[in-house]
């Protein structure tokens, strides 16, 4: 079933900022239990234009994966992942005309309607996930193809490239990266993982002195076999979309499987500890040391 919750307007434009992340969070387990794989899930906000509550569509995430998040995700443990092909940011601005308040009064739900709500209540209304009828969904899809679509939610860097820039000896190919016209990154985010280069390098010593060079999936020992490591640091979150730049964020994986996972859009669970594919395919961690799991 389609889904309809509310998104903060200000976090909306740090995703945009920092790399959309095509994903939404929340400590509602609805999330997870109302949603299927291949479902809509609809994002919306409210603005303050010229002192009046107005409210507008921010994105439509085509669900293409459900996982858990790290134990302290400050956003909650429920995550869903838009396919980033299929999913659509819509352009908005706060004093844009699209106000859709009236258009959401009139979707059906599953359970109470907002018929009743004024401006103010809505929003209030709609902290609550809800649940669209079909109806309802076609509805907004049809309203939906009037809109533009954000393009600064697909400008960001190839995320293995850039992997491999913040992990280089030198920024110089990660300051290339950053300064292209195709990235569309606030000005203070691009200083924040320039300044992060250092960071960056340590934590990835770090991997390899706590598992010696080997696949955390895998298993494979490269230092031993071939006296020269090749497994590749990965960030679960991409650091390119946002992702922070901490240990708990990042994995050690060969080379085959660190391709496998960014190509086929692999997502990582933290209650299972394991990655799961498209295909079906998930492949569990053998070796951890320093990632915890989230029981849900």
């Amino acid at each position: 079933m389609d889904l309809l919750a509310y998104w903060r307007y200000d976090n909306y434009r740090r995703d945009l900022d920092e790399g959309a992340g095509f994903n939404f969070n929340s400590n509602q387990s609805r999330l997870h239990t109302a949603i299927h794989i291949g479902e809509r899930l609809w994002l919306f906000t409210r603005v303050l234009n010229t002192g009046r509550s107005e409210y507008r569509l921010l994105a439509r995430l085509n669900v293409v994966a459900k996982t858990i998040n790290a134990p302290d995700y400050k956003y909650g443990p429920y995550r869903v992942w838009g396919g980033t092909a299929s999913s659509r940011y819509f352009k908005v601005t706060q004093d844009s005309k699209d106000d859709i308040f009236e258009f959401l009064r009139l979707l059906d739900f599953e359970g109470a309607s907002l018929h009743d709500k004024d401006r103010t209540s809505l929003a209030q209304a709609c902290q609550t996930i809800r649940a669209l009828r079909p109806s309802a969904s076609n509805l907004l899809e049809s309203f939906a193809e009037s809109l533009q679509n954000e393009s600064r939610a697909k400008a960001v860097p190839d995320e293995e490239k850039f992997e491999q820039a913040l992990y280089e000896s030198e920024p110089s190919q990660l300051n290339l990266i950053l300064e292209s016209p195709a990235i569309a990154y606030a000005e203070s985010y691009k200083n924040k993982l320039r300044k992060s280069h250092e960071r960056n390098r340590q934590l990835v010593q770090e991997l390899y002195n706590l598992y010696s060079g080997r696949c955390q999936v895998s298993g494979h020992d490269s230092p031993l076999l071939y006296g020269v490591p090749t497994a590749e640091a990965h960030h679960i979150i991409y650091r390119s979309r946002g992702g922070d730049d901490v240990l708990d964020n990042m994995i050690l994986l060969s080379p085959n499987l660190h391709r496998a996972i960014h190509s086929a859009e692999a997502h990582f669970d933290y209650n299972t500890l394991s990655f799961s594919f498209p295909n079906g395919r998930v492949e569990p961690l053998i070796l951890n040391k320093h990632l915890q799991r989230r029981a849900i």
